[in-house]
């Protein structure tokens, strides 16, 4: 028999079990079998009936945690590879499989421990450092990710992905002068990399740099890098400069590259509004706040047109959802600042 004959295993090992339900051998093997033929889901469950017998078998606890891995369901695969790591701790692909079963399915604070294990085995993997970066970044471990970035920088000092990850640490710090440094390095190492002159842009738009921003977000579009969020960001600042019809072109040229970007809608909707086409502002105004329910600025942009149109009620409801918001960040700011430890005193 042909050895990639998959099927014909598999109905040699079905025989088998309908004589022995209880081989652990033709259990495993169907599984190896179905798995090849990509039937995950069936593998999984011969591998869990294995495993009934066999429960610290290493080779059927990765393969269930593979089979589930494949097949997407990445928080059914923590388990089995939970399990034979305990069984194996230094298995390098077991770990690594449990920390991207964690990372796909955005559990970043327990990927990033399981990638701390990776790199300490494979200390110049480039793809695990990444990993382990944005980890760090994602489950706002700031700290550990500047920490990190500091001994990679020593040995990789042109590392233009570490620079940019870098910079939106600081970002995220609040330290925009620091992370516009870190873009700034990216771009000069790299000025054709993806993004680099986006997310400088960002910065600086973010910063009030707007002219110096404005060159950034021109140099991604003819780059034909991040063009549709770069053209959002163009618009934006056309507009703030009151030319509101540049600001449109590039706005509505935005949206109809990608619709999910929030500041187009949002400018959209202030320029429909200046131009009194309020049922247009409205409709741009929801679907800035059907992205983000949380921000303040479009539900009170939608009172202002309520208000306009003479639906009174409506502009209360709206008013009374920007007071919750703000009550919300009021109350988490003295959270903040409660927990915050007390300075030590003067020497």
């Amino acid at each position: 028999m042909d050895h990639k004959d998959y099927p014909g295993a598999a109905r040699i090992y079905e025989r088998i079990l309908r004589t022995d339900p209880n081989s652990f051998p033709a259990l495993s093997n169907l599984g190896v079998a179905n798995a090849q033929m990509g039937n995950y889901k069936t593998a999984a469950k011969m591998y869990d009936r294995a495993l009934r017998l066999q429960p610290k078998s290493y080779p059927a606890l990765l393969n269930l945690g593979l089979c589930y891995f494949k097949a997407g369901d990445f928080r059914s695969a923590v388990a089995p590879l939970k399990e034979a790591v305990q069984v194996q701790p230094d298995n390098f692909q077991a770990r690594s499989l449990l920390a991207m079963s964690y990372y796909s399915q955005k559990e970043f604070s327990r990927a990033s421990r399981e990638f701390e294990k990776l790199i300490a085995v494979q200390p110049d993997n480039a793809t695990l450092e990444y990993l382990l970066a944005e980890s760090y970044l994602w489950s706002g471990q700031e700290r550990q990710l500047l920490d990190f970035f500091s001994k990679v920088l020593e040995r990789s000092p042109n590392s233009v992905t570490v620079h940019m990850l870098m910079g939106e640490a600081d970002d995220g710090l609040d330290k925009t002068s620091d992370a516009i440094k870190e873009f700034e390095a990216a771009a000069a190492i790299s000025p054709h990399t993806p993004n680099v002159h986006f997310g400088l842009g960002y910065l600086l738009w973010k910063d009030k740099q707007f002219d110096k921003a404005y060159v950034e977000f021109q140099q991604e579009v003819e780059s034909d890098g991040s063009v549709a969020k770069s053209k959002a960001y163009l618009g934006d600042i056309e507009m703030k400069r009151n030319r509101d019809d540049q600001a449109r072109v590039l706005l509505e040229q935005a949206v109809k590259l990608y619709p999910q970007i929030r500041i187009a809608h949002y400018d959209l909707g202030v320029l429909d509004a200046r131009q009194r086409n309020f049922d247009e502002a409205v409709s741009q105004f929801q679907q800035a706040v059907t992205m983000d329910p949380k921000q303040a600025d479009a539900h009170y942009r939608l009172a202002e047109v309520y208000r306009a149109q003479g639906k009174t009620q409506l502009a209360q409801e709206e008013l009374k959802k920007v007071a919750e918001i703000h009550e919300t960040e009021r109350t988490k700011l003295l959270h903040e600042i409660s927990e915050t430890p007390p300075a030590a005193p003067e020497p």
